[in-house]
């Protein structure tokens, strides 16, 4: 799929995560040379009285447009701090009213990639933005990244780790972190877990009659054979295979403890348990300890028909035109 002139879009609140996850964007963006939009959504309920549900509580007499005036402002400095460490940087700013992870989704059917922070309590329409994230990662028409605190120490040269269960779901992430790996020049890790409870037949309510050593080599062998293709494609990119027993979230998050970034499908059905099936993925969003990347089947597929939907009317995102870098 060809996403060279889609835009990278990052949601912003106010919040510490949403300031970090407008820098990744932003170097995201910079390092594919597309253009970034910032995208802010707010309502009634950003208002404390509102949210709080109390009764005849007194609301601003121009709430919209306090609300308005903040959105604006908010936007604007996030661009000018975008351009400032980004000259060559094409930035453009939307705000607008409503559900952010219904508007994030809207906007995703043009973008590239939706960057959003993992937390966060946004002063103008105080959403968590923890609900948000996992709404736009459940539901978007292109891969999503979530963005977490800082790391606590360097990462150097960290690698970005994917997880695969065979499925046409873990084909997709694999393709996306090899992209990712490629364009940060770092290793790839591609991890498997398999779980005993997960293998097909009376062996597995019978633990003492499975084979572990012959368990391990098969799914070695599945591992080796979703990567075999990209590992040609993308010959300048280190390799590495992890294959453990154990749940998926807690072997994923571990490994994400060194990692630059963690890659995982969604709604896939793999060959063993299928546990990229959505459930692990929205539970890495909360535990992984690096921004996590959560990738749709067949991307392709889905932009295409999302183009086609959104031919009527819906979320137009003004993407600025690709300037030259300074």
């Amino acid at each position: 799929m060809d996403t060279t002139h889609r835009p990278v879009i990052v949601g912003i609140d106010l919040s510490g995560t949403s300031d970090l996850a407008l820098d990744w964007a932003a170097e995201e963006a910079s390092r594919r040379a597309t253009p970034l939009v910032v995208v802010h959504t707010y309502s009634a309920m950003g208002y404390p009285a509102v949210r709080a549900g109390v009764p005849g509580a007194p609301l601003p007499p121009d709430l919209d447009r306090v609300f308005r005036e903040t959105a604006l402002e908010a936007c604007s400095e996030a661009a000018e701090k975008v351009r400032a460490g980004h000259p060559g940087l094409a930035v453009s700013t939307v705000t607008s009213t409503g559900s952010p992870g219904e508007a994030l989704v809207d906007a995703s059917k043009e973008a590239a990639l939706v960057v959003v922070g993992a937390r966060g309590l946004g002063a103008v329409r105080g959403m968590v933005l923890g609900s948000v994230s996992t709404h736009v990662a459940a539901h978007a028409h292109c891969p999503v990244v979530v963005v977490h605190e800082a790391p606590t120490h360097s990462l150097g040269d960290a690698r970005v780790v994917v997880g695969v269960d065979g499925s046409e779901v873990s084909a997709a992430a694999i393709r996306f972190a090899f992209e990712q790996a490629d364009s940060r020049r770092v290793g790839v890790t591609v991890a498997h877990t398999w779980q005993l409870d997960s293998v097909e037949g009376a062996a597995a309510a019978m633990a003492w009659s499975v084979d572990m050593d012959e368990i391990n080599e098969e799914e070695r062998s599945l591992v080796a054979e979703a990567v075999a293709g990209f590992a040609e494609q993308y010959p300048s990119v280190d390799v590495r295979r992890v294959v453990t027993q154990g749940h998926p979230v807690h072997e994923l998050a571990r490994l994400s403890e060194n990692a630059a970034l963690l890659v995982v499908g969604t709604r896939g059905r793999g060959a063993v348990s299928g546990w990229l099936a959505g459930s692990v993925s929205q539970s890495l969003i909360r535990a992984a300890h690096c921004p996590v990347a959560v990738v749709h089947p067949d991307p392709e597929s889905a932009h295409a028909a999302a183009h086609h939907a959104g031919d009527g009317e819906g979320f137009r995102l003004p993407v600025p035109p690709v300037r030259e870098r300074l």
